[in-house]
């Protein structure tokens, strides 16, 4: 599923779209895989195992087209894999991102929703 989205509670729209993602933390280790919801303000990681709530991470998006996209985030809700979890995950907000940082994504999601929107299926 790819769409573009802002709902009422969102300060920037998402997009619902993989893009492969590393998250590490000094004192937690690490985890890469795929980010199916990315905004200018934050992103979803599918994870089985996610640092604890509040944890400071860095992050690193490969956004399709791009240079890889360094930011920092804190880990502010998660959903551990188990019974009926079709989506295990964290939920990271990204901290200290600079105006041209969030600008390039907004302008990147609104793109690549564009983009698929119009792709053949």
């Amino acid at each position: 599923m790819t769409e573009e989205r802002k709902s009422p509670k969102r300060k920037w729209p998402r997009l619902h779209h993989e893009v492969m993602v590393a998250v590490s933390s000094e004192a937690h280790g690490g985890v890469s895989g795929w980010s199916t919801s990315v905004s200018q303000g934050g992103c979803f990681v599918n994870a089985h195992t996610a640092p604890p709530l509040g944890a400071t991470v860095s992050v690193l998006l490969q956004l399709p087209g791009e240079p890889e996209c360094k930011l920092r985030g804190r880990v502010v809700w998660s959903q551990p894999a188990g019974p009926g979890v079709d989506e295990p995950g964290m939920g990271i907000e990204f901290l200290d991102a600079d105006e041209n940082t969030r600008a390039r994504l907004g302008r990147l999601v609104s793109q690549l929703a564009r983009d698929l929107t119009r792709a053949p299926a």
